[in-house]
């Protein structure tokens, strides 16, 4: 095994890539700026330099970078990482080809070139008819600084004095971890090139429900197709490993001038889940006599999926093909009808400026971006308290209502109407500022989900060190695992009920004061207690960075709700001090005083 690269950052590499000499393969690619637990992450940051052997020493404690490709499967099915698969062979003599696996077969591994920018190795694989060379295949991995590539090249060589036709099986990533324990988010990705619009579509297909005693994969496409597929690869909701045929046109989009079809080849991964590993078919590859191939190149993408990095040329480690393949696409925005695009990438963008203000620290540019969302719906919510506290007051008379029509609803419904309008009460206004806010925690959600920069991000040294993931302030055996909870213990759904509870406390709506029959009350009485303890279980597991979010400004509600009724009761009373009788002794004026009644014979005179 050969490794190429660095896990230390300071080198410049952003990858360490261990090469195999069985099959030509990669056993692993590590990330140097990325870990595989937080805990990992903080024994980098506090001690760099010694993280290497400290982690090495207590493998129980510490699980090292983070490893995005790596072998699956077992025993005929092992499939390795970017392996060279089958090789079909026509020979002048011969109408059926001849056929060898080369993934289970050494290669001869040649010594590490390197220079200042990058390091590469050539492995060597010769195919023997007897004891006469027939072909040799020539597979070289190179890595260069800063960049997030793997380059690979392929080359044939024709030993013969005969032509030759040849097909070659290569494998893509594998290997890609799940990200996410509560569920497989993984996919495989690919793109299409659509020439009407000289663009590149990407489609996702996930596999979390893929039955693995199924034998087989799926296919994707072919390069021969109207909409060709350029590009696959693996992917989950952080990270990424797309495999793209660089075409020797520097022009053109399609991959190759050899016909490649693309499937996905189902491997068993455990007893409960199956992955799908990329694959590529080149065929039609004709040598003639002492003839070789031009070499086939890959470029294979192997890093965080950073949505800045794809875009925009500004950002650090920046390739242009990055945005004509159009890789942004491999980001799940997601597709609720509550939360457009456009409303997620705009809370990825306000949270990304928040934290430059917060010196980095994302937790703190959440609890900026509540205060943001608050400052905006302030007046509506002022609003909202002042309906609210009309309706209140006007209980006694919609009872009074209920009594009088019981058994006309229309004439009921008629008459509340009115006296709301004549008050300016409005009920459903009460709730338009948790409805306007539910897209906004629908579009956190997805941000969370999907931004690279919140992984393994800390809002305090002790707790809340990963704002993508649940706060987890203390796990037990996975053996007593109970049902909505899990095995860890999160504080910070719990902190979020309790700011339920209290802001029901202070709405009129839940504390039963705005009810006009038992009933209702008894009703808003039961929701007062049951909506705090639904949210600690629809929260229970989420990103802890959304529970912040909520519980955040879910307490930032309350105290706004107290400060803005105590403004209106205060504004009420000086206004009531203002329009203060006084009863003046004697007759009243003519105007304000009524009228005589008139008698039975009374007749006016003209």
């Amino acid at each position: 095994m050969v490794k190429l690269g660095s896990l230390d950052p300071r080198t410049g590499f952003l990858l360490q890539l261990e090469v195999l000499s069985d099959g030509g393969a990669v056993n692993t690619a590590k990330l140097a700026q990325f870990f595989s637990t937080v805990r990992d992450k903080q024994l980098w940051q506090k001690n760099p330099d010694k993280y290497q052997e400290i982690s090495a020493d207590q493998g129980d404690k510490y699980q090292g970078h983070y490893s995005l490709l790596n072998p699956v499967g077992a025993g005929n099915t092992r499939q390795l990482p970017l392996a060279s698969g089958m090789l079909s062979l026509w020979l002048a003599d011969r109408q059926d080809p001849v056929r060898w696996d080369l993934r289970n077969r050494p290669w001869t591994m040649g010594e590490i070139i390197a220079d200042e920018q990058s390091q590469s190795v050539s492995l060597l694989w010769t195919l023997l008819s007897g004891d006469q060379p027939v072909v040799r295949l020539t597979k070289t991995y190179r890595l260069v600084k800063g960049d997030y590539t793997v380059y690979v090249s392929l080359k044939l060589e024709n030993l013969t004095d005969e032509p030759l036709k040849i097909s070659l099986e290569q494998a893509g990533p594998a290997g890609v971890p799940r990200e996410d324990p509560a569920r497989d988010s993984r996919q495989l990705a690919y793109g299409r090139f659509v020439p009407s619009d000289q663009a590149v579509r990407v489609s996702r297909i996930g596999f979390d429900k893929a039955d693995p005693s199924q034998p087989g994969g799926t296919a994707i496409g072919s390069s021969a197709n109207t909409e060709p597929v350029i590009w696959t690869g693996l992917i989950n909701k952080f990270f990424g490993s797309m495999l793209y045929i660089t075409p020797h046109q520097a022009d053109a989009m399609d991959a190759t001038p050899y016909r490649a079809t693309y499937t996905g080849r189902g491997v068993v991964e455990s007893p409960t889940s199956r992955i799908f590993v990329p694959m590529i078919l080149l065929s039609d590859i004709n040598l003639a006599p002492r003839d070789t191939s031009r070499p086939i190149d890959l470029e294979v993408f192997t890093g965080p999926k950073k949505r800045e990095m794809f875009v925009d040329p500004q950002a650090a480690y920046y390739r242009p093909i990055y945005t004509r393949l159009h890789y942004i696409g491999t980001i799940d925005l997601g597709r609720c009808f509550m939360a457009p695009v456009w409303l997620t990438l705009g809370m990825m963008w306000l949270l990304g400026m928040f934290s430059k203000l917060a010196l980095g620290n994302y937790g703190v540019a959440i609890i900026l971006l509540v205060f943001l969302v608050r400052l905006v719906l302030h007046p509506l919510t002022k609003k909202s308290q002042v309906s609210m506290m009309n309706m209140q007051k006007l209980a006694p008379q919609i009872q009074k209502l209920r009594e009088k029509y019981a058994n006309d609803k229309d004439a009921l419904n008629r008459e509340t109407m009115q006296v709301y309008k004549k008050q300016g009460a409005t009920p459903l206004l009460g709730c338009l500022p948790m409805l306007l806010q539910m897209p906004i925690w629908v579009a956190l959600f997805t941000a969370l989900s999907v931004s690279i920069e919140l992984r393994h991000s800390a809002f305090l040294p002790v707790w809340i060190t990963d704002l993508s993931s649940p706060d987890r302030l203390f796990e037990w055996s996975a053996r007593y695992t109970l049902p909505l909870i899990g095995h860890c213990f999160n504080l910070l759904p719990i902190l979020l009920t309790v700011a339920m509870f209290f802001q029901s406390k202070v709405n009129p709506q839940m504390t039963g004061a705005a009810a006009t029959s038992p009933d209702q009350q008894k009703q808003q009485q039961m929701m007062r207690y049951m909506m705090p303890l639904m949210m600690l279980f629809f929260f229970y597991n989420s990103p802890s960075g959304l529970t912040l979010y909520i519980m955040a400004s879910t307490f930032a509600g309350v105290a706004e709700q107290i400060v803005i009724r105590r403004h209106i009761e205060a504004h009420q009373a000086v206004e009531a001090a203002r329009q203060t009788t006084v009863k003046i002794p004697g007759k009243g004026f003519r105007d304000s005083r009524g009228k005589k009644p008139k008698g039975p014979f009374w007749v006016k005179r003209g």
